[in-house]
């Protein structure tokens, strides 16, 4: 009879799409893994073969625990099938004993998980066989590390895994609960990777990880790349241990789920602990003959009764998942993530920040808030199929409502849901925020964040809603879903990227305390709208598709929905459809023609491009830049700045320059150039190089002027996040803006295994000690030496704007706060310009003035970084030299361009993200606001190249003057 249950249970499974489907799907991950770097699981291989031992028991360990997902619909499907279709009760009234059920479809589910893991090894296996794969990173084909995978790695996780699974599901008996399980399984594990990751116990990190990775790496830790490219670990050891103590743990909770198991229906059969009190006979009821009066009803079938009814099955589906237990599970799961989350939210050296309302959305978001997706996903399936699994479908659909009506409320129940998981969280925050001390609450802000987020939830649970109405099959639709998703995420890998063919996609949103949102807003919302026509379309097709009473045939549906659709919701339908044609024909507009779209591979070929033709010129005598002049004219609310400026030119070759080779970012509008007569003859406006040949060639030793004038301007908006540099308050933006001369090695692709394939030969290595001619040019510049700089820099009128060198004069002009900015002596060629609403403290050291430009909202380690360089400039001139300078400025920029700081001459951009809102008070943190100042400090000297090398040595020194 177990045989029997095996082979029933193994051929429902093999002619369900869903098996087929998923093991593809897994086959193309692992054929893409092993086939191009384009897809990465787990960390990058390196210099490793693509196919080395343990290259590919890496993969299979991945592969075990992305199977969780897959075990668990199989597991629930075989084990919960009878419960969910209602032959449970005469299926158990057969003569059958639950070991043979529970054994013969146990096994046939694994056998399909099995299935997976194959097509995923095969794919792996062929991937190394392809004509493109760089042989050179590939070793000799072998099949023993597949074996050595299967019997060490994949059965038995498999076996651990769903012996797990399969105690969830027969003692719940709930496609969600096992799902939970699932959820609760990476939650718990991140939890406990980073709480062990620098525990002195190795056997304890090891142990606790019941898919064996930590251990694998471990065995694996201090291996050449050429012991990992020809062997594998012995199984001993950590690695021995961690398979022996789960699956016996396994084999336990496979003992369990047999004694747990009650071939019953829900709610029958004896009780776990104690006996079930019998219930007191009630007297039977003595009946009263009465003439009585019966009211007459006069039903109304009109706009109020449907909202009526409408309102009353919203609050029906939201109250029934509110009351579920795996709601509150899940909730109770996203809470304690969140909660562990923010105990290392951007820390650094394990110094804690303030809990500042920015930085806690971004972790309430990444850690709480994506359990959204898991919950509309499977609530989704839920909410359809609530009415037909508690066999009350068929009453339900004989009630005078509207066809549309059910779709609509129990999309707007997932809406509430999504709402009130959001409000949880955002509670929560607030209260851990005050736990800490902190009392600056925005709830405003925490609103706005939310429901920009909230949006994403919404239309992935509108899709969910619509694969479980169009398949009309639970099970299809969570896989059709999940396979949705991954192939999004493939899609992206393989660099299709564009939101309008990414369901659900949209420019990124980056927050800041000092620039708020933004201007990042307006394209999100735009790709938004567009996304929100198509689920529209997507939800008025459903409702033609809803399944009132017995389900029909396929065509019967097709039929029906035509029907359907004729009258108003047809025409309801061909409006959406146009609205989404529109929106999407906008888009496209701004992405693609007012915008530059370039996918990712089209960037690597531009980079290659780049270098095939122009590299000729890498040795090309070009002018070296003695003096820069600029006029700045940034406008933070429109996020566009025009330049003009002059360069003063020399020649120092000993050869005549008769072209002039001129690079820009290609996103700049250029309105002149004037090299005191020349010409174009090459305007390469995709790479942004540029080739003039010149009237008169420049003779050795001259010295010319160059004027220029060009700007950086957003024109509606693009397919990915709108840059950072320019931005409504915080701009920060550099030198590399400007106009350079020559080729660019930097600009050459690196990858060298990119290169290889491209056969674009090695790329070029650092130049040798004795290169006298590398030795002519700095790291920063290759078209300049030390120059003489000065600027005038307008913004904002309630702005201040910052560039290296003195103040000279503050003025007004055109309505526009102007300062002239200029440097008593040569500098390095890296300048910034910096503008924000700032406040400004002041203070000196040895008659140098001291000012720290921060925003408002950050007043907490102003008073520490002034400290800072009081102590590292009394320490740095004692034992160096006296400061080049005449006053030090640090500058606060929002962290969304980055989580840094640098050195210009008398000038320190400082991001708000690592310093100004480290939390200090605690005495034995460390304090890196203290050391990152004085190497920032440190710099100033090193970049005039008084004490060279020593500058590691001065910031060492300086940290123990903290």
């Amino acid at each position: 009879m177990t045989f029997e249950f095996f082979r029933f249970e193994l051929r429902e499974q093999l002619r369900s799409p869903l098996l087929w489907l998923l093991a593809l799907l897994f086959g193309l991950i692992s054929f893409s893994a092993g086939s191009t770097d384009a897809v990465t699981l787990g960390n990058a291989i390196g210099n490793v073969d693509r196919n080395a031992p343990t290259v590919v028991a890496q993969f299979m360990f991945i592969s075990s625990v992305l199977g969780l997902l897959v075990i668990g619909i199989f597991i629930a499907n075989a084990l919960l099938r009878d419960f969910e279709i209602g032959t449970a009760d005469l299926f158990f009234s057969s003569p059958m004993r639950k070991h043979q059920f529970l054994i013969g479809r146990f096994t046939a589910a694994l056998a399909a998980s099995l299935i997976v893991y194959l097509v995923f090894a095969a794919g792996l296996f062929l991937a190394s066989f392809m004509p493109w794969v760089d042989s050179e990173r590939l070793g000799p084909h072998a099949l023993w590390p597949y074996a050595w995978s299967f019997a060490v790695v994949v059965l038995p996780n498999l076996f651990i895994t769903g012996a797990f699974l399969a105690l969830l599901a027969v003692t719940t008996r709930s496609l969600l609960a096992v799902y939970i399980g699932v959820i609760a399984y990476f939650v718990l594990n991140g939890v406990a990777g980073s709480l062990m990751r620098d525990m002195d116990n190795v056997w304890i990190a090891t142990l606790t990880d019941p898919m064996g990775m930590r251990a694998f790496g471990r065995m694996i830790r201090y291996w050449s790349a050429e012991e990992r490219n020809t062997q594998l670990p012995q199984v001993m050891g950590y690695l021995l241990a961690n398979r022996v103590l789960w699956v016996s743990i396994a084999l336990a909770a496979a003992g369990a789920a047999y004694r747990l198991f009650k071939p019953e229906r829900t709610g029958t059969g004896k009780r776990l602990f104690g006996k079930a009190k019998p219930q007191p006979a009630s007297a039977a009821p003595r009946l009263a003959l009465a003439k009585t009066q019966l009211s007459v009803a006069t039903p109304r079938f009109n706009a109020g009764s449907v909202f009526a009814q409408f309102l009353r099955q919203v609050r029906f589906d939201t109250l029934g998942v509110f009351r579920g237990i795996p709601f509150l599970v899940m909730l109770v799961i996203g809470l304690a993530n969140f909660i562990a989350s923010t105990s290392i939210m951007q820390s650094l050296y394990g110094t804690k920040v303030y809990p500042v309302t920015s930085l806690m959305l971004q972790t309430l978001q990444g850690s709480f808030s994506f359990f959204l997706i898991l919950i509309v996903m499977f609530y989704a399936g839920e909410l359809v199929f609530k009415e037909r699994s508690a066999k009350l479908g068929e009453v339900t659909d004989a009630m005078p409502v509207p066809n549309w009506l059910p779709l609509a409320a129990k999309f707007t129940a997932l809406i509430a849901v999504i709402i009130t998981f959001q409000a949880i969280g955002a509670g929560v925050s607030m209260l851990l925020q005050l736990g800490k001390g902190y009392t600056v609450l925005e709830p405003a802000l925490y609103a706005k964040a939310l429901a920009i987020s909230s949006v994403t939830f919404v239309l992935m649970g509108g899709l969910a809603l619509v694969l479980q109405v169009l398949t009309n099959n639970k099970f299809a639709g969570f896989g059709l879903l999940i396979a949705i998703l991954v192939l999004q995420a493939v899609l992206g890998i393989w660099n299709f990227d564009h939101n309008l063919y990414n369901y659900a996609s949209a420019p990124g949103t980056p927050y800041s305390d000092m620039n708020g949102y933004g201007h990042f807003l307006p394209a999100h919302f735009w790709f938004e709208g567009y996304w929100s026509l198509c689920l529209a379309a997507l939800l008025l097709i459903s409702a033609a598709f809803w399944v009132r009473g017995v389900a029909p045939s396929g065509r019967d549906r097709l039929t029906l929905a035509r029907q359907r659709l004729r009258g108003p919701a047809g025409w309801l339908l061909g409006l959406t459809l146009v609205a989404f044609v529109s929106v999407g024909g906008f888009i496209f507009w701004n992405t693609n023609v007012l915008n530059h779209y370039i996918p990712g591979n089209v960037a690597q070929d531009e980079q290659q491009r780049y270098e095939t033709l122009y590299r000729k010129y890498k040795d090309l005598p070009q002018p070296r830049i003695a003096a820069v002049a600029t006029d700045v004219d940034l406008h933070p609310e429109t996020q566009s700045v025009r330049i003009r400026g002059t360069y003063t030119l020399r020649n120092t070759h000993n050869t005549a320059i008769a072209d002039l080779h001129v690079s820009l970012p290609p996103q700049a509008q250029i309105h002149s150039f004037d090299f005191g007569g020349s010409k174009l003859v090459t305007d390469d406006e995709a790479l942004g190089y540029r080739i003039y040949k010149l009237d008169t060639p420049m003779q050795p030793g001259e010295t010319r002027v160059a004027k220029f004038d060009f700007g950086f301007e957003q024109h509606g908006f693009g397919n990915s996040t709108a840059p950072t540099q320019l931005v409504e308050n915080g701009s920060f933006f550099n030198s590399g803006l400007m106009p350079s001369f020559g080729y660019d090695q930097n600009a050459q692709m690196q990858d060298r295994n990119e290169r290889r394939k491209r056969k674009m030969g090695e790329a070029p290595r650092m130049a040798k000690l004795e290169d006298q001619a590398a030795r002519a040019s700095t790291y920063i510049a290759r078209d300049a030496d030390w120059i003489d700089f000065k600027t005038t820099f307008c913004t904002a009128p309630d702005q201040i704007g910052i560039a290296p060198g003195y103040l000279q004069k503050e003025y007004l002009r055109d309505g526009r706060r102007c300062f002239d900015y200029a440097m008593d002596r040569p500098m390095v060629p890296f300048y910034a310009f910096l503008s924000a609403r700032w406040a400004v403290k002041k203070d000196s050291v040895a008659g140098i003035p001291i000012e720290v430009y921060y925003d408002p909202k950050h007043p907490y380690n102003v008073d520490r970084m002034i400290e800072a360089v009081k102590k590292s400039m009394t320490y740095y001139q004692a034992n160096f030299t006296p400061y080049q300078h005449k006053q030090v400025r640090i500058l606060e920029f929002p962290g969304i361009s980055g989580s840094f700081a640098q050195s210009f001459a008398n000038t320190i951009p400082y991001s708000e993200s690592i310093g100004f809102i480290a939390d200090l008070r605690d005495k034995d943190a460390i304090d890196y606001v203290f050391y990152v100042t004085a190497h920032e400090l440190a710099h100033q000297w090193w970049a005039h190249q008084v004490i060279g090398a020593n500058v590691q040595g001065a910031t060492v020194m300086s940290e123990s003057l903290s």
